[in-house]
């Protein structure tokens, strides 16, 4: 219950209680005034008939007589004349009808109406005694009209205090409401900075309030920059600032076995010819900054290359998820998925020209400056195998007359044209020829969280291709939002029909597409309470493409109001982690795979991905690890207090 409905309770039970005792107060000395007016009655009765009948004969009927003229005189209920032995000389009894107030008020609130008693004399002698007693019925009809005036007057002064009750909450209403709010958000891991109020009482409140969400949040912040600062030092190299190689091995793995990203694509090695004796000719300083140009016109080179269309020679520019990275003191590692042998030999020709700027500046009397090996890998070879043909290609272009030499490696999976894919897509979503791949998610001690859910197509040919394959010719075609609701619905058709929880992926280019989120929103409805066990994850990668955490406000909303889990996965890499966590109130993140890679040999991993727990607790968000391929990075993960782990390790405990 909120603080405003518990004061407003308050007031009004105390306002209740108050009018309560003050009625029956008003009721209680009511009674016993009319109590002692009857009483007052009955006396007097009494002594005026003692003194008349003292006065008079005391025949029997002179005093029947006298009886019966005070009878009809007034109000009185009996009427009793008595010897001095207690023999009763003459009575009178009312037989008048019942009073006028209700059965039940006369039983809960009864008049005592005492008698009156009087001596009669003759002369210097007792001859008797009177016993009057007041008639109560017309009391209690005057006590039962009382009350209902008394409680009618009370009602309306109920009523006003109501009324003005009411306008004071509603004038406090504003600043406390916001006192409330604030602490609910903090309740919610939300830390907001709320105006003071303008009550002293509730302006104190409002100042300790804001003082402790201050301090949250610059702990928060002193702890994300030390994550941050942590990241770029285990994943980065200090001097060039590009990854390093860890980072890189891993993005390289994850390449070659996950089916959510794309097939195959260029890797490509550049090697520094004789760094050493480089060192000697320049010194330190120009040597390091060589090998920041070197880095430098690697990344220079990503945006110029065009996705080249072999099927139709034509080209189309498209966002590369491209990685450089520095292996080692005199290499440097490039990895573009989606790549073809055209934008590799494209590729290597810009290297090729911007290297050769560089030696002719630094090195005008040295011979070729670097050595580039390059090969196109393929979804399932393995990392020793592509790495070994790599390492072949760079000593061919140490050895021989060109500073490049490269294979294309496997080539199973032959371009296709835009128009080629739109039919085979088109096609697919007409004939419902998709379908849902699962694989299990499991907590550190071996519980089931959920089943990670991947889109899968079936071709005219009766070939399965993965997400990886098809997603991004969907997303150079904008139809990653019709793919995106249909895994919903999907993933929402298999809760129906079984127990447990579902994981999906939501493509961030879904999120620029007008109504997406209303059809999100649509089928969640439409599912109720099932809605409640489903998990919807977004990339990082495509994120930080969209302009960050920001994009993904609307449809948080509509999930969180769902019941729904919403998460982050492939995290660690390009998002900070900041306040914006808090503001979307995530549940879980997946921690990309390139931290996991032999994550129980490196312990500056180790030492990032405790850091992450730490906050993830903090915010009570589940810290998932993917693609664990051993039980030792299992275990280690386990020992670093992640919550959850998926991946081929974990497969295999099914």
């Amino acid at each position: 219950m909120s603080l405003l409905k518990r004061l407003w309770l308050s007031v009004l039970g105390a306002m209740l209680l108050a009018l309560g005792v003050s009625f029956v107060v008003s009721v209680l000395t009511a009674r016993n005034y009319l109590e002692q007016q009857l009483f007052a009655q009955a006396s007097d009765g009494a002594a005026s008939l003692a003194l008349s009948m003292s006065q008079q004969s005391k025949d029997a009927a002179m005093s029947e007589l006298l009886v019966t003229a005070l009878f009809d005189s007034g109000h009185f209920e009996s009427i009793v004349y008595r010897d001095v032995q207690g023999k009763v000389l003459a009575e009178r009894r009312t037989s008048a009808p019942a009073p006028t107030a209700p059965a039940w008020f006369v039983a809960l609130v009864p008049l005592d109406a005492r008698p009156g008693e009087a001596l009669v004399s003759d002369g210097w002698r007792q001859a008797g005694s009177v016993e009057v007693r007041a008639s109560a019925r017309y009391a209690y009809g005057e006590l039962w009209a009382g009350i209902l005036k008394l409680a009618l007057t009370q009602g309306l002064v109920g009523l006003l205090l109501c009324a003005v009750v009411a306008v004071l909450m509603r004038w406090l209403q504003k600043p406390l409401k916001g006192i409330v709010e604030q602490a609910e958000a903090i309740g919610q891991r939300r830390f907001e900075i709320q105006p003071l109020p303008n009550v002293p009482e509730l302006r104190v409140v409002g100042a300790a309030m804001n003082k402790m969400v201050d301090k949250v949040k610059a702990m928060f912040a002193e702890q994300a920059a030390r994550i941050e600062a942590l990241r770029q030092e285990v994943s980065h190299d200090s001097l060039t600032g590009i990854p390093g190689r860890s980072l890189f091995m891993g993005s390289l793995r994850a390449a070659l076995s996950d089916e959510r990203v794309r097939p195959s694509g260029l890797l490509m090695l550049v090697r520094l010819r004789d760094l050493a004796a480089i060192n000697r000719s320049l010194g330190r300083r120009e040597t390091d900054e060589l090998l920041r140009s070197c880095a430098r016109a690697l990344l220079e080179i990503l945006p110029a290359l065009p996705l080249v269309d072999v099927a139709e020679g034509g080209a189309e520019q498209e966002t590369l998820e491209a990685l450089v990275a520095r292996l080692n003191g005199a290499e440097f590692g490039l990895m573009c998925p989606g790549l073809t042998e055209v934008q590799a030999r494209l590729a290597c020709d810009r290297l090729v020209e911007a290297f050769e700027r560089l030696r002719a500046n630094l090195l005008p009397e040295q011979g070729e400056l670097a050595s580039i090996g390059w090969t196109l890998y393929q979804r399932g070879e393995q990392l020793a195998d592509v790495l070994a043909r790599l390492d072949n290609y760079v000593m061919q272009a140490e050895t021989g007359a060109e500073p490049v030499a490269g294979g294309l490696g496997d080539t199973r999976l032959p371009p296709l044209s835009s128009d080629g894919w739109l039919a085979r897509l088109e096609t697919a979503l007409r004939q419902n020829s998709f379908h849902l791949a699962t694989y299990p998610v499991r907590s550190a001690q071996g519980r089931e969280l959920h089943l990670e859910a991947m889109l899968r197509m079936r071709d005219e040919s009766g070939s399965e291709l993965t997400a990886g394959q098809f997603m991004p010719a969907a997303a150079r075609l904008g139809l990653t939002a019709r793919l995106d609701v249909l895994t919903l619905k999907l993933a929402l058709e298999k809760l129906q029909g079984a127990t447990g929880e579902v994981a999906i992926n939501v493509s961030p280019q879904s999120l620029r597409t007008p109504g997406f989120v209303d059809l999100v929103q649509r089928e969640l409805q439409q599912a109720g309470d099932t809605s409640r066990r489903l998990w919807v994850e977004i990339s990082e990668r495509g994120l930080t493409e969209l302009g960050g955490l920001e994009s993904l406000v609307m449809l948080a909303e509509v999930l969180r109001r769902a019941g729904c889990k919403i998460g982050i996965e492939h995290f660690g890499r390009q998002i900070n982690v900041s306040a914006k966590l808090q503001d979307l109130r995530l549940d879980y993140l997946k921690l990309d795979g390139a931290f996991v890679v032999d994550i129980d040999h490196n312990p500056d991993h180790q030492r990032f991905v405790k850091a992450l727990v730490d906050v993830a607790l903090g915010l009570d968000i589940v810290l998932i690890a993917e693609r664990v391929t051993t039980a030792a990075e299992a275990e280690t993960l386990r020992q670093l207090g992640v919550a959850g782990l998926t991946g081929p390790a974990i497969r295999l405990l099914d």
